[in-house]
């Protein structure tokens, strides 16, 4: 559309163009009739003057032959760009000012010599008006001849220019409707997009509720037979305890309790990162010093227990679920000190600072220009291959076999990613194999 109304604009260009022509040629004519008339006035003046002997008409020569130069002058301006002309308007003005000048010479002679008979300056004067008088007719009919071409152009173009301008209407008129049914097909397109997300929602929403209630019966209903499981194991383990017999079967009641009691914890967290789905607490700004503090005093025991050496950097405000946020950094200081290499202290850095969003470039979708608080928490533990980076965050994916000296049911790290995605945020891990491991978080600011 934009490439039509240049067309058309060049169209009308060309036409004003014409149409100037035309004018200028009119103006030409114009101005070339009255350059002529003037010259004929002073030729018929002097005639009047060498008859009647009346200074009157030397005054009326001289106002004609000054209107005449102004003419003449002005048709010097207007033919300019016309080099045929322009040689005609050369030969014009020698002739015109010959012309003038055997008048006033015969009017010299006239009054000089009183003589009755024509002097031989009047009919040098009579030869170079028939010949001006040739040089007006020349230039007309040039003029004349451009006017009629100009004009021919002029009509075209106008037709031209009038057939596309229709043309051009009813192209826009066709692209114009085009692009309102397309318009309509892709706002339907959109609708029906609508309407299937939005059932896809629903559908999105009833799975989520049935995955509730499952968990829900998960966390409750079967911890009623685990818990007599439990129960009954222990009260054969004490009978056994009681008994000289030694079968084995106490080691087997023994397996079985803590088998039980190991799925009751997994039940628990599992209960647990389900709860975090449905946040019944309000956001509000927390002073994440104070959290920090409250967790490592909570863990003090662990921690003398396992003589490890905790810093903590100044930490930020932010606006989060501040109960969320002591889970978070529990499962994190847990981790750090549960997978600790053996004679080795273990020591926990907890660093804070502000990053931008081209750090979380490899992940996630974070606003452009948007700015993060990123704290980290690094430990110098048994550390982790990053192969199995996308591993860690999974629920019930551990490193470890069963029979490991390190403890852990692969719950933790997905219940922190959980919590990081109710508060908009990141988690990402990096792993040096008996080198330590860090776990950075990264809340918007």
């Amino acid at each position: 559309m934009i490439a039509l109304s240049l067309f058309s604009i060049g169209r009308f260009t060309t036409l004003t163009n014409h149409s100037n022509a035309v004018s200028h040629s009119n103006k030409v004519i114009r101005t070339l009739y009255r350059a002529e008339v003037y010259f004929k006035d002073v030729d018929r003046w002097e005639r009047g003057y060498i008859l009647a002997n009346d200074t009157g008409y030397i005054r009326a020569i001289n106002g004609a032959s000054d209107s005449l130069v102004q003419m003449l002058d002005s048709l010097d301006a207007l033919l300019s760009d016309n080099a045929v002309q322009s040689r005609n308007m050369i030969d014009l003005r020698e002739t015109i000012g010959s012309r003038i000048r055997s008048l006033h010479e015969n009017f010299s002679y006239i009054d000089t010599s009183h003589a009755k008979e024509a002097s031989p300056y009047y009919f040098e004067g009579r030869k170079l008006t028939v010949n001006a008088n040739r040089l007006f007719r020349v230039m007309h009919a040039t003029e004349i001849r451009l006017l009629k071409e100009r004009q021919d152009k002029q009509v075209f173009y106008q037709k031209l220019t009038t057939s596309t301008i229709k043309t051009l209407l009813a192209i826009f008129c066709m692209i114009t409707l085009f692009l309102f049914l397309l318009l309509m097909r892709l706002m339907r397109a959109g609708i029906l997009y609508q309407e299937r997300l939005q059932a896809k929602i629903i559908d999105l929403e009833r799975s989520h509720s049935e995955l509730q209630d499952i968990a829900y019966s998960i966390s409750h209903d079967l911890q009623e037979p685990l818990r007599k499981i439990q129960v009954f194991s222990n009260m054969l383990i004490v009978r056994k305890s009681n008994s000289a017999e030694d079968d084995g079967t106490k080691d087997t009641l023994t397996r079985i309790y803590g088998s039980a009691n190991r799925m009751r914890s997994l039940i628990a967290d599992l209960e647990s990162l389900t709860n975090l789905t449905r946040i019944d607490e309000q956001k509000a700004s927390v002073n994440l010093n104070t959290i920090i503090e409250q967790v490592v005093s909570d863990m003090n025991d662990t921690i003398k227990e396992n003589n490890a050496v905790v810093r903590v950097e100044d930490l930020p405000t932010i606006t989060c679920y501040g109960s969320q946020m002591t889970i978070l950094f529990r499962a994190l200081m847990d981790n750090a000190l549960k997978f600790v290499k053996e004679d080795t202290k273990p020591e926990i850095y907890v660093s804070y600072r502000i990053v931008p969003e081209s750090e979380l470039a490899d992940g996630g979708r974070p606003m452009p220009n948007q700015q993060f608080h990123c704290i980290s928490i690094a430990d110098n533990g048994i550390g982790f291959d990053n192969r199995h980076i996308s591993d860690i965050f999974r629920m019930f994916r551990r490193l470890h076999t069963e029979g490991s000296r390190y403890e852990g049911k692969g719950v933790g790290l997905a219940i922190c990613q959980r919590i990081m995605a109710n508060h908009e945020g990141y988690i990402r891990g990096e792993g040096v194999p008996d080198k330590g491991a860090t776990f950075k978080l990264y809340f918007p600011v």
